[in-house]
């Protein structure tokens, strides 16, 4: 299986290696049997589950959060409880996760950078759209300084912005590579 059973992702897509990669390990399925639904947006919780599933589905020793909005038996259960465990993600507030919310291009970069063990970069910034003291600061300028990721535009990375699928397996495979 691999990024060539979809009938949505052509060869010459800017994702078409990373679906290829994402399936091939099963980080992520497609939406059905024939599609990928590449512009379809990514939540919170799908981005934890590939998160998870590319760290090669580890047990969290933690078995509850304190998320009101969660459901640790669902498909993301597991993975959310190993996020956390790891400082992977944290909630959008004290009481929940928002598993079903878009995740946003800020949130996005930030989970992977914590994956990734939150290495410090010296590259300076180069977003008009992300302040020093935005959460996502550090994570903007190690995926850019890295290559995993470019702005929206020259000067802006529009942080706020939601991710597609085809988005999030992208970054994830440019961070497999890098």
């Amino acid at each position: 299986k691999d990024g060539s059973n979809f009938e949505d992702v052509k060869t010459d897509s800017y994702y078409y290696d990373s679906v290829k990669w994402a399936n091939g390990l099963g980080i992520t399925e497609g939406t059905d049997k024939t599609h990928f639904s590449p512009d379809a947006v990514c939540t919170r919780a799908q981005m934890v589950t590939f998160l998870w599933r590319m760290a090669g589905k580890p047990e969290a020793k933690l078995e509850t959060c304190d998320f009101d909005d969660v459901d640790l038996d669902g498909y993301y259960g597991k993975a959310l409880l190993w996020a956390l465990e790891n400082g992977i993600t944290n909630g959008t507030s004290a009481s929940r996760f928002s598993p079903d919310a878009v995740i946003t291009r800020g949130q996005m970069v930030s989970l992977l950078y914590r994956f990734g063990g939150s290495p410090e970069t010296a590259e300076q910034p180069v977003f008009e759209d992300v302040s020093t003291e935005a959460y996502y600061y550090d994570a903007v300028i190690w995926a850019y300084a890295t290559g995993i990721t470019k702005g929206t535009t020259a000067s802006a990375f529009d942080p706020d912005g939601g991710c597609t699928r085809a988005q999030i397996v992208t970054l994830m495979y440019r961070y497999s590579i890098r």
